[in-house]
């Protein structure tokens, strides 16, 4: 018998963008068939390109359902919450896979309704955020005793959860996975000195401290390269900084990038530096995908003892890892990999491998799907 899953995310655009290679992975790498609903309460979208919605958007339903809130009969979570599950019922859904604790709360009632298993898949900010989480702790103690199992992508995340008041029977660790290939590999032993960040560049991933790290590697390798692939409210203000270092010659800003360009660009590098920390604000990382990404390519790593990273990165062995806003230990650890290429080779060699055995997208999709077939 093969299952119907039905895997639902909350975003503003409607639509999942390409550089959230953990969602496609869930819904294009597991063994069941798969319906994908993006949007939030009231607009969730099918299928974007066909205009398909789970309540119509057209003007006569739309306008109708305004009425019966205006008059008081009902609310646009009381109205999603019946279309969803009419929804779940009409096409047999087997289970509800919500990827986000904030998603997982606008659907749980509806899966309570029909009596349909419901996975709570949190993934980072969902978790920590100070405000967030003051904002939905009646919301997630209802979480916790409706779902059937609830996933966190680091032991750290895992932990942080049941503190919360998730039942640690059906509360499970398993990082998101990487894609890797055996046609595309990195090679930090070539001629070149070439750093890459990848990822969007917020509070959470630190990326002045990565750029202050570099300047100060570039005063021993005046050759060297840093590239910055993604975008974020951060990145005006780290073009600034890098003109105030003096090192806007050697620093590219690429923006955020498709899949297929980041996998390139990572393959004429020498070293992935990521300065992953807890912001003020609480916010933090749960296990990198990027990180891995460029593990499984053979680079070594730069990064903090920070969420899964600890739970994926074997210090000294797989890569190199700092403190949060440890400055003196990033550029240290940077120029290691920059002055002994055979040792950026042999670590870059066996975070491939560790990967290969522990972190592929197939490896962490088995035990997702392992945990999904426990809750049916």
């Amino acid at each position: 018998m093969k299952y119907k899953l039905l895997i639902v995310v909350n975003k503003d655009e409607g639509f999942i963008g390409p550089s959230e290679t953990f969602l496609h992975a869930h819904i294009n790498g597991l063994p069941a068939d798969v319906i994908t609903m993006v949007g939030n309460p009231g607009y969730r979208c099918l299928d974007a390109s066909n205009n398909k919605y789970l309540q119509s958007r057209s003007l006569i339903p739309l306008g109708f359902r305004w009425l019966v809130r205006k008059f008081g009969f009902s609310t646009v979570l009381g109205q999603d919450r019946n279309a969803l599950s009419k929804f779940i019922q009409r096409n047999k859904i087997s289970a509800v896979m919500a990827e986000y604790g904030t998603t997982a709360v606008t659907v749980m009632e509806a899966c309570h309704d029909v009596n349909v298993p419901l996975i709570a898949h949190f993934h980072g900010w969902d978790a920590y955020s100070h405000h967030l989480l003051a904002k939905h702790a009646v919301d997630y103690q209802r979480l916790f005793k409706l779902s059937s199992a609830i996933i966190a992508v680091s032991q750290h995340m895992r932990e942080q959860l049941i503190s919360l008041g998730a039942n640690p029977d059906i509360t499970y660790h398993n990082a998101c996975g990487a894609e890797i290939s055996d046609d595309i590999k990195a090679q930090p032993d070539n001629s070149e000195c070439r750093f890459v960040m990848v990822g969007r560049l917020t509070g959470k991933k630190a990326p002045f401290i990565s750029l202050i790290a570099f300047s100060e590697v570039v005063k021993k390798h005046p050759h060297a390269f840093f590239d910055v692939i993604g975008d974020g409210q951060l990145k005006e203000a780290c073009v600034q900084l890098c003109e105030a270092l003096g090192i806007s010659n050697v620093v590219k800003f690429h923006g955020a990038q498709p899949h297929s360009k980041v996998i390139d660009i990572l393959s004429k590098a020498n070293c992935f530096v990521q300065h992953s920390v807890t912001t003020p604000s609480g916010d933090r990382e749960g296990t990198p995908v990027g990180v891995l990404e460029a593990m499984g390519m053979g680079l070594p790593v730069v990064t903090t003892r920070h969420g899964g990273i600890i739970d994926i990165i074997e210090d000294g062995k797989t890569g190199l890892l700092v403190d949060e806003y440890e400055l003196v230990g990033m550029v240290q650890a940077m120029l290691n990999f920059a002055s002994d290429e055979k040792y950026a080779r042999e670590i870059g060699r066996n975070a491939r491998s560790a990967v290969l055995t522990n972190w592929t997208d197939k490896k962490s999709n088995d035990r997702l799907w392992n945990i999904i077939e426990r809750s049916l």
